[in-house]
């Protein structure tokens, strides 16, 4: 009988070497399209770093392979769903090492609102969740699952927003100023945003105190 991710997870915090392997084996295709979806949207087909697709899928099977230790079945996540953003993290940051300035690759537009797929990965994946930062003290006094939810509640724009900043997407808590590059926007602007998505998920969290 096929084992489940989680199942070769458990196996492999243990030391099962071949039950690494399966999960390498098991989660290829999703790696492989990672890798297709960051090379084409970052045209490094046409770009002067030498780096192809399988460069790639090799850097995403070692964030794959990072994520075992960490993973805790418990917290009610997927095993892909959680080690999702380590493996794009880590095409991510290879490029990054290669290119002269890899701050080009991290300015984004606010309104361009994500996919359901990858809304939802950013929703339910957060790398480190005992990690401090805004959102963990939320965590300690309801379930991530909730948290969630409310943010899944609130407007694309300060979702988007809200989970870059505190976080959800590269396990790093960005300051306003950072925020604010990532989207190109005005500090001035960044904080009226990061003030409205915080009283928007207060709204659709009762026990916010």
């Amino acid at each position: 009988m096929k084992r489940s991710n989680e199942q070769l997870c458990a196996l492999a915090q243990n030391g099962d070497k071949n039950a690494r392997s399966l999960l390498l084996e098991n989660n290829i295709g999703f790696i492989r399209k990672t890798a297709s979806e960051i090379y084409a949207k970052m045209n490094l087909g046409e770009s002067e770093l030498v780096i192809d697709r399988d460069d790639l899928e090799q850097e995403g099977c070692i964030g794959l392979l990072s994520a075992i230790p960490r993973f805790d079945e418990s917290k009610g996540v997927r095993f892909l769903t959680y080690a999702a953003p380590f493996i794009r993290n880590a095409m991510i940051d290879f490029i990054r090492r290669e290119s002269a300035d890899g701050l080009a690759f991290q300015k984004v537009c606010l309104d361009e609102v994500i996919s359901g797929d990858e809304q939802m990965l950013r929703i339910e994946a957060i790398a480190d969740p005992t990690a401090e930062s805004p959102e963990s003290i939320c965590i300690e006094k309801e379930t991530l699952r909730e948290l969630y939810e409310a943010l899944d509640k609130i407007g694309d724009r300060e979702q988007t927003y809200l989970l870059y900043c505190y976080g959800f997407t590269d396990d790093i808590e960005h300051t306003l100023t950072g925020t604010a590059t990532h989207f190109n926007l005005s500090e001035s602007c960044a904080k009226k945003i990061e003030k409205n998505a915080m009283d928007n998920l207060r709204l659709e969290l009762p026990w916010w105190s």
